[in-house]
């Protein structure tokens, strides 16, 4: 059985601990494995990727779906410019969020939309064993 569930979040730097709190426990109430948070760490990347660079409301969506072994997490603003993989050098405090994405997301991308973009990510999730 998969769940859905959606929260708007505001363009402050804050937004990223209350995605990671959000997700955190949806996974919870779910019954859901995310091993090692990933989807936690991704989220709070793509929600600080959209406050620093949209600078607009945002909306988190997180779908689960144990039976096929998938969570899907997508972040949606109000601007229309997608994010752009970047190497970031090893001193760099920043620029680095969209690289983590692809290195550890399953699958993920990023599609303009009437009013904005949605950046998202799939990873593998299942249900917890009792």
């Amino acid at each position: 059985m998969s769940s859905e569930a959606r929260t708007e979040l505001d363009a402050t730097p804050a937004s990223a601990a209350a995605a990671r709190t959000f997700v955190r426990d949806l996974l919870a109430a779910w019954d859901c494995d995310d091993e090692d948070e990933v989807a936690v760490l991704l989220t709070s990347e793509l929600v600080s990727n959209a406050v620093r660079h949209a600078g607009t409301r945002l909306a988190l969506e997180v779908h689960a779906d144990p039976e096929v072994g998938m969570l899907r997490i997508a972040v949606r603003d109000q601007n229309r410019e997608l994010p752009v993989r970047r190497e970031a050098s090893v001193d760099a405090t920043r620029g680095r969020g969209i690289f983590l994405v692809d290195a550890l997301a399953k699958r993920w991308g990023a599609d303009i939309i009437e009013d904005g973009k949605v950046v998202w990510f799939e990873v593998g999730a299942q249900r917890r064993q009792a």
